[in-house]
Order: C-alpha cells, then sequence, then structure tokens
C-alpha cells in the first residue's frame, strides 16, 4: 500500500509478520497503517512494525501503534517495534510510552 507520503509493506516470514512503514505516519496514513496492523494480526504468531523508515510519526501514528498493542493485550498476535527511527524515539520518549510496546533489534530472515 503506497500513499503519497506513506509506504505500508507486509512480509510473512516463518510465523512472523513483518510490517513495514516508511514515510510520514500521521493521519492521512493512519487508514493504511491501521488496517495493515489490524490485518497481520488476524493470523501471525507475533507482528513486528518496522519503523525504521518513518520520517515524521504524529499522535494518530503512535495511537496505530497503541491500539495494535491493546489488541496484543486481549488475546491477538503480540507486537514488537523494530529499530524505530530518530522521529518515533522521540515521539515515544516524549509521550512517556518508550517501553511500553517492546523493541526488538533484529528481522526475521524469510
Amino acid at each position: 500500500m503506497t500513499t503519497n507520503h506513506v509506504e505500508v509493506r507486509v512480509e510473512e516470514r516463518g510465523d512472523v509478520t513483518v510490517v513495514t512503514v516508511g514515510g510520514v505516519l500521521d493521519a492521512l496514513a493512519l487508514p493504511d497503517v491501521s488496517r495493515a496492523l489490524t490485518d497481520a494480526q488476524r493470523g501471525a504468531a507475533h507482528v513486528i512494525i518496522d519503523l525504521s523508515g518513518v520520517t515524521f510519526m504524529d499522535s494518530r501514528g503512535l495511537g496505530s501503534l497503541l491500539a495494535a498493542n491493546e489488541r496484543a493485550r486481549e488475546g491477538a498476535p503480540p507486537v514488537s517495534i523494530h529499530r524505530p527511527s530518530e522521529a518515533v524515539q522521540r515521539l515515544l520518549d516524549v509521550s512517556g510510552v518508550r517501553g511500553v510496546i517492546p523493541e526488538v533489534d533484529e528481522l526475521p530472515t524469510a
């Protein structure tokens, strides 16, 4: 899925689904990102959200991550984030959310 400013790619890697998000994660990107995360949590044993390519994320983008984490707390497959970009790290830190969603250093190989 691609809009003018965000790219969302979903890949199955064994029993893990990797959702890669790049570009601007804001209100305009929210429908694509939320749909990808919701769909990924319908089947995978674990969902890893690669945020290394996100250049900007606002509170709505953060909300989509927290919604996925809440679904996991309610029984959906767990989510982790992979190498959040500096822009994402800043928002996670400022909002006090850093550490709420587990972070992983490595992605599984295909």
